[in-house]
């Protein structure tokens, strides 16, 4: 802290020079200030570039359409106004020493070889964008509000998913999370107008952007390359969500609309939304509300495998040892809401802004699971329910003194996932469940239900359990940041600017199972289990259950039998007719079942149990503390050549409660567990980051720019959080790392960036990370002699007695930073056009299409404990040895190509936007032989939009989204045969009506 300080006061020393300099050279120089709109809507227009002629002096506009251009020598200009697809407007000012001149800006539509351009809904956006994207100071790519409003997304995830370099993880056929640049969602940060939003997930740092309506969005900004006023922990890129702010006048938005789910054959899927916003005060105080309210059945059929290996090395073939079928039924609602304020003050403006969003998930899910290597068949029935909620507030200053400039604010966001009480059950056949003779290598895993030998009196009730889980994560942060502007006479001008960031994170993870396992193996005693609970049920629900008669049915088969809890419902068309779901059993029966365990646990009290692995394996509770220090400066010459060279410090301290324990021998009877102890670990790091960036424009219509940065990523919290655990039969252990460090990556971009009237808006961007100190899940079996990595917290009495005698071999699971440094590499083609110079209604079309070309390596760490034997007997001695191996491969999560195109359509007040998405393999574990990675599948996908304008401010329109039903796949090893995973969820189609006022 004292560190802190000094650099802080280091910093208000140079500041103050800094001014004291500015003041200096600002002697007998003027202001001009104004906004720039668009002339037939009185929207502003961002990312205008306002310049005076002859001089290198001039600003781009800001999200409000604001410009400022400071120290202009006393005399005559001509000020020139241009923005991408309007007319360059120039006019005459005359600045006087030390006053301020007020010139705003009205745009239309550019007019070439003497026909004016109708920018049309789709065609405003793709120029919004643009113009952000190059009036950026690094790069950056742009979700304008009018293509958000124009033609919303489900949700942020969607939105988002269509620029380039940007991959999407899917659940239940809606995306949930972003990868960019092949670099999964934990490693990238989501921000709300700046305000940091906290993880959605006890495992790692990713957020679930499908929590976010897109219509509650003013604009989507992803820049993947930092600079030193950026919050350093984003190896992929830091993703902005822009709230929208109020416009002049009274404006309503409502948008109502309706839809289809083909999987379930469902229509009851709903969305409405909506905003309404003024300004009072003569404009100085702004308000705005938005809301959101919708269901979507997000169903889906799911397909997972394992497979066992065969050979060694690099001739492992695998063979299937369990498929899981997976029926989801799922319900997923959102209730959102947000409040906007602003105030205006002379050259400045005061903030706040609320914004809320709640997940509300409903599933049924019914699973088939064939373990053919027990000889085994499990079927289960889950019943869950829960919330995922999200809340960001902040207040801001922005203040302009003309010699300095700064802003500050203080936020608060939190994240709060609750589910009371989700409800597992589970029936088994044990033993003589398969032909497992002719399970052979290689087999294909569709032909395994075939070898299924099903009885239903045999497959007896198994276990009935009810979770819950409580994740709280809160976030408090404070930041300031100064901006010195200066000017060295006409030709070089720029800013310095400096600040300071504080972050406070507090996180909790609590989650609690209790219930009756292994009720199959009662045998002669299944009935002291089973007769309390059944006559609990004859008294309560008579109609449902029948004590002698379904005691006797128990004791005749010694199991309780699936039978006694099946349906007369048919089995769901499955997986597009690829497998057959199997038995369907009764929802309310087996809710009744679990209550009567807990009801009558005073009576017998081995009915409802404790878990202490379900309870306690994954608690943890801690603290982070982030403290941030930068300075950067911005230098320009004539508008030709900007540098941007700066540093950023960081230092995170972070203390975490876990405990270790040995899992009991039979649940519930040991509370707390066998060699239980709290634990602590506390972790401090620092960093500088130096960064730099140039921007060159050799030409009007040429823009290219350079970068040098360096960014981190800390361990995901189950990684480094204390919590030790061994099973009861002291056969594995897994263990985090209370050790871990942050990774770092040294980042390199380049980008090219063309605008020209017919030819549109092209990029080439090229990208290189070397990221060192990673983290990789790893492990080996520990034997005498073998070492145990510092931090894991596993006591010597798991392993020997008191006497040194060894007690257990078990294999270690835990989490270890990679000593070899990955690399990543690729390229982005991003092409943007508005057809204007197509001949009638073919002026309408927009075009936009992307690729991103990834390449990465990386040598991880794996460890084989080898036998080796000394000396000759009598005087034979045994040691274990731990080798140390490489095995290269890609990143995890990578895909090799990524390719997104959309058509957009407009014709009066009609629209239309033809979206496909296409991305290659990815990899999802990183094995130690290529033969047992797991890969996702090839994935592509086609979406309609469709929209017509009628009277009184209506609009009508339709989504049509997986038109080719496309599933996700993936895979165990390079054969696409052995299949691991496959989630179908089918065609969606949503109608609604938006009314404008």
């Amino acid at each position: 802290m004292i560190k802190i300080y000094t650099f802080l006061k280091k910093l208000t020393f140079i500041i103050c020079l800094l001014i004291i300099t500015n003041s200096l050279f600002a002697q007998g120089t003027g202001t001009i200030r104004g906004r720039v709109f668009e002339k037939d809507t009185g929207e502003p227009l961002i990312g205008a570039n306002v310049l005076i002629k002859n001089t290198s002096l001039g600003a781009a506009t800001d999200i409000d359409g604001k410009y400022v251009i400071r120290g202009i020598p006393a005399g005559t200009y001509t000020l020139t106004v241009s923005y991408i697809g309007y007319t360059t407007v120039s006019t005459e000012v005359t600045v006087v020493p030390n006053r301020t001149l007020e010139q705003n800006f009205y745009l239309e539509a550019k007019t070439i070889t003497g026909e004016t351009i109708i920018i049309t809904a789709q065609a405003e956006g793709q120029l919004s964008a643009i113009n952000q994207q190059l009036s950026a100071n690094t790069i950056a790519n742009v979700v304008s509000k009018d293509r958000i409003k124009e033609l919303p997304d489900v949700n942020a995830a969607e939105s988002i998913g269509r620029l380039p370099g940007v991959s999407i993880e899917r659940y239940g056929g809606e995306a949930t999370k972003i990868s960019i640049r092949g670099l999964e969602p934990k490693y990238n940060t989501i921000t709300v107008n700046g305000v940091r939003l906290p993880s959605t997930s006890s495992y790692d740092r990713s957020v679930d952007l499908s929590l976010i309506s897109s219509n509650m969005l003013d604009g989507i900004v992803l820049k993947k390359a930092n600079t030193p006023d950026m919050d350093a922990d984003a190896l992929g890129g830091t993703v902005d969500l822009r709230l929208k702010e109020a416009p002049e006048g009274l404006k309503i938005n409502v948008t109502a609309q309706g839809g289809y789910n083909q999987l379930q054959n469902y229509y009851g899927n709903y969305n409405f939304n909506g905003s309404v916003s003024n300004r009072f005060l003569n404009s100085k105080l702004g308000i705005m509300l938005n809301f959101n309210l919708d269901n979507y059945d997000r169903s889906a059929d799911k397909f997972s495998g394992s497979y066992n290996q065969t050979g060694s090395g690099e001739n492992i073939i695998v063979k299937p040892n369990e498929i899981t079928l997976r029926n989801e039924n799922v319900k997923r609602g959102r209730t959102g809401a947000s409040i906007l304020l602003d105030y205006k003050l002379p050259y400045g403006k005061l903030t706040a802004n609320s914004f809320y969003n709640r997940l509300h998930t409903k599933a049924l899910f019914r699973i088939n699971d064939m373990a053919i290597e027990h000889n085994s068949h499990y079927y289960n029935l889950e019943l869950r329910e829960g919330n995922t909620s999200l809340f960001t507030g902040a207040i801001g200053f922005q203040q302009d003194y003309g010699f300095m400039n700064f802003d500050m604010s203080l936020s608060r966001s939190s994240s709060l996932t609750d589910n009371p009480g989700d409800l597992v059950f589970g029936f088994v056949q044990e033993n003589g469940a398969f032909q497992t003779a002719k399970v052979e290598p290689g087999m294909d895993p569709h032909l395994i239900p075939s070898l299924q030998i099903i009885d239903t009196l045999k497959t007896g009730f198994k276990n009935a359990h009810k979770y819950s889980i409580k994740l709280k994560e809160n976030e408090t942060s404070y930041q300031l940041n100064i901006k010195v502007p200066f000017n060295l006479g006409k030709n070089i001008n720029g800013y310095v600017k400096l600040g300071g960031k504080f972050r406070w994170l507090d996180k909790n993870n609590d989650q609690e199972q209790y219930g009756r396992d292994n009720i199959q193996y009662g045998g002669v005693g299944l009935n002291s289990v089973v007769d309390p609970v059944l006559r609990y049920l004859s008294a309560k629900y008579p109609n449902d259950w029948n004590w002698l008669q379904d005691s006797a049915l128990a004791r005749s088969n010694a199991v309780f039998p699936i039978s006694r809890f099946l349906t007369n419902e048919k089995p769901p068309h499955f997986l597009n007719g690829e497998y057959d779901l199997g038995f369907m059993v009764n929802e309310r029966l087996l809710r009744q079942f679990l209550e009567a365990l807990q009801e009558t646990s005073k009576e017998t009290p081995g009915n409802w149990l404790y878990y202490s692995m379900g309870s306690i394996g994954y608690d943890y509770d801690g603290i982070e503390r982030y403290q941030a220090a930068y300075i950067m400066t911005e230098i320009s010459y004539k508008n030709l050549i900007t540098l941007i060279p700066g540093v950023r410090f960081e230092k995170d301290y972070s203390k975490y409660h876990g405990q270790r324990f040995k899992e009991a021998e039979q649940a519930g009877v040991q509370l707390p567990p066998v060699d239980f102890q709290d634990l602590e670990n506390t972790r401090e790091n620092k960093f500088w980051l130096p960064m730099v960036h140039l921007i060159v424009n050799p030409l009007s219509w040429m823009k290219i720019r350079l970068a040098r940065t360096e960014t981190l990523t800390r361990p995901d919290y189950i990684q480094y959080a204390p919590i030790t655990t061994i099973d009861r039969y002291n056969g594995y252990i897994r263990a985090n790392n209370a050790a871990l460090k942050p990774a770092k990556s040294t980042n390199y971009d380049a980008s090219i960036q063309v605008y020209q009237n017919y030819i549109g808006f092209f990029t080439l961007s090229g990208f290189y990370k070397k990221i060192d100190n990673l983290i990789f899940q790893s492990g080996y079996q520990l034997q005498p002699g073998v070492a145990i990595p510092e931090g894991l917290n596993i006591p010597t009495s798991w392993l020997r007695d008191k006497d040194g005698r060894v007690v257990a071999t078990p294999y270690m699971d835990t989490y270890l930073n990679n000593p070899y440094p990955a690399y990543y590499r690729g390229f982005e083609v991003e092409w943007q056009t508005h057809f204007w110079y197509l001949p009638s209604i073919f002026k309408g079309l927009i075009f936009n299409a992307n690729y991103t070309r990834i390449f990465s390596e990386v040598d991880k760490q794996r460890f084989v404990v080898n036998r080796v034997v000394e000396g000759k007997p009598p005087r034979v001695t045994i040691k274990y040895v731990v080798s140390d191996t490489i095995r290269t491969g890609r990143m995890p999560y990578q895909p090799a190509h990524i390719f997104n195109f959309t058509l957009g359509y407009d014709y009066k007040d009609f629209s239309a936007r033809l979206s496909f998405l296409y991305q290659t393999d990815k990899l999802t574990y990183l094995a130690n032989y290529p033969g047992l990675d797991q890969s996702t599948g090839t994935y592509y996908r086609w979406d309609l939009t469709l929209q017509q304008k009628l009277r009184w401010g209506l609009q009508l329109f339709v989504n049509l989204n997986n038109l080719n039903k496309r599933a996700d796949r993936s895979y165990r090893g390079n054969d696409e045969t052995n299949a691991a995973y496959t989630e179908y969820y089918g065609f969606t189609m949503d109608v609604g009506l938006r009314y404008n006022f």
